[in-house]
């Protein structure tokens, strides 16, 4: 990315239709049909945008209790590894702090997704850690609401009492 070219996060609420090229170039088969009907339904929909073209979104719902769940994110390929997947979380996790939203969850499949939400201080979990966490009722429901299937890895980014990172249970100190 050169420096004149800027990235604008915003939310997308009447024009959600311009975004499905991203999520058509992104995924496919069960994913893409998934992340199309989302795109329509999910509470909210945030999009990057630079010089003007859109780039990139994200997919955030809250689930019962206030926790946050990024259910999609995406990014043209010619404008991959340029920083934007990182921004958009970052954005996602800023939307979900000023709702009040104490811990973040995401679903992903693929290796560079693994590296990316890692990278943002999010660690992996599983049903059964949810499970200890809420009580197997509400594992269920939130996993139900996730829609996490088979092969993804499920992460989590706790975020602190008054909207920071916390960090203790992985060991890591903010950068």
């Amino acid at each position: 990315m050169s420096s004149g070219e800027e990235i604008r996060i915003a939310d997308v609420v009447s024009d959600r239709g311009s975004l499905e090229p991203i999520l058509r170039e992104s995924f496919e088969g069960w994913y893409l049909r998934h992340s199309l009907r989302t795109l329509g339904e999910v509470e909210t929909v945030r999009g990057a945008e630079m010089s003007g073209k859109k780039v990139g979104l994200t997919m955030l719902k809250t689930l019962d209790g206030g926790v946050g769940y990024l259910y999609y994110l995406a990014v043209q390929r010619v404008h991959r590894r340029k920083g934007i997947g990182g921004k958009l979380i970052d954005d996602a996790v800023e939307c979900f702090r000023k709702q009040g939203v104490r811990e973040v969850y995401a679903s992903v499949e693929n290796e560079e997704a693994i590296h990316l939400f890692s990278s943002k201080g999010f660690l992996r979990t599983d049903f059964g850690e949810v499970s200890r966490r809420y009580g197997l009722f509400r594992a269920v429901s939130m996993y139900r609401n996730m829609l996490s299937v088979p092969g993804e890895v499920l992460f989590r980014l706790e975020l602190g009492q008054n909207g920071d990172l916390t960090f203790s249970r992985a060991g890591l100190q903010p950068s």
